[in-house]
């Protein structure tokens, strides 16, 4: 017979989801900066330089673009995890007041024969 149960690790969900903080907060900053760099004036590069401009510009933005994903999902894991949590926590409160109402079974009302 094989038992299956949750554990959720408390301690480890908050020190994850602080890092996954700090990382969507440096991934955002890094979306920020990418926006930036793509719309560095390269317009004097002349005709020649045009198209290196256009590449250029595409290449940040979908750099931009895809730190920006990764920020979003990296905050969206860890507010996840925190739901999770606080379930899984009000679950086995809500348990524990079940239990405990229920008494240790010897109710003297209730004899059975």
């Amino acid at each position: 017979m094989t038992e299956e149960s949750v554990r959720f690790d408390f301690d480890a969900a908050a020190a994850y989801t602080k890092a996954a903080d700090e990382a969507a907060g440096l991934l955002r900053t890094a979306a920020g900066q990418a926006t930036t760099v793509a719309g560095i004036d390269l317009s004097g590069l002349g005709a020649l330089g045009r198209e290196f401009a256009a590449a250029w510009n595409t290449a940040w933005s979908a750099h931009a673009g895809t730190l920006g994903t990764a920020g979003v999902l990296t905050d969206g894991y860890g507010q996840a995890i925190t739901t999770w949590g606080r379930v899984l926590g009000q679950v086995d409160r809500d348990s524990a007041g079940q239990i405990t109402a229920a008494g240790d079974g010897t109710d003297p009302s209730r004899v059975e024969v």
